[in-house]
């Protein structure tokens, strides 16, 4: 018999496979993974954008294979793990400091074409929804996500959207690992706050996006490694 759809309560399934869920974040924007220039990052992402807009097809195909892209910028300090989403142009994140290796931050960039926009410090309610491939039970659960950069580029305007948290890095690869192959769905709302009392597609252009996480562990798990191991030769020399 088909097993139905297990619709998870986002608090009772603390210490399961949840990624945004997990008695390993740490609830500090002071963190030095925090003060990152976010108008860095947010560039490279809106180049990244415009050239994939320009070359469609021929870009991507020429891509790597694993879906996610690893950027290690040798003038910067940082490891950066993302990937495209399959519905649109928006991105999943991941940033390591080359010296804090056990710690990751984790954004969402979303790109839209609406009228209305958002200014930094406007907060979402992102629903996230964690469908195993092989399997018709799934894992859901929310999160606040704040806007904490924006610039405009012509029609389009480009968002970075923060949870707050820094996370345990073996205990994501350790979530990832739990788990058998899946997609990560996001769903963005409107926020409970009368403050942010606006409808998030008059906002979005897309107010949801799909990424595969199937080769996120073993990649995250190797860029881990070499970053401990390159940390301990350098203690030794």
């Amino acid at each position: 018999m088909k097993k139905k759809f297990q619709v998870i309560s986002p608090r009772s399934y603390v210490h399961e496979a949840t990624l945004f869920i997990n008695p390993s974040k740490k609830n500090n924007h002071n963190s030095p993974l925090k003060s990152k220039k976010p108008s860095f990052i947010i560039s490279f992402f809106i180049v990244t954008v415009i050239f994939s807009s320009v070359f469609g097809a021929l870009h991507f195909a020429s891509a790597s294979p694993t879906y996610w892209n690893i950027d290690k910028q040798s003038e910067e300090e940082w490891i950066n793990i993302d990937a495209f989403g399959i519905v649109s142009e928006n991105m999943f994140a991941i940033s390591m400091h080359k010296e804090q290796c056990d710690k990751i931050d984790v954004n969402f960039y979303f790109t839209s074409y609406a009228k209305n926009k958002a200014d930094n410090g406007f907060k979402f309610i992102a629903e996230f929804i964690e469908k195993p491939y092989n399997s018709d039970e799934y894992r859901k659960y929310e999160e606040e996500l704040v806007v904490t950069h924006t610039e405009q580029r012509g029609e389009r305007t480009f968002y970075l959207l923060d949870d707050g948290y820094i996370y345990n890095t073996e205990k994501w690869i350790e979530s990832l690992n739990s788990s058998s192959p899946f997609a990560q769905k996001i769903i963005l709302k409107k926020h409970n706050d009368p403050d942010f009392d606006i409808d998030t597609s008059s906002i979005l252009s897309d107010i949801d996006e799909v990424w595969d996480m199937t080769d996120l562990a073993s990649i995250l798990s190797q860029e881990y490694q070499k970053c401990r191991f390159k940390n301990h030769n350098q203690l030794e020399l």
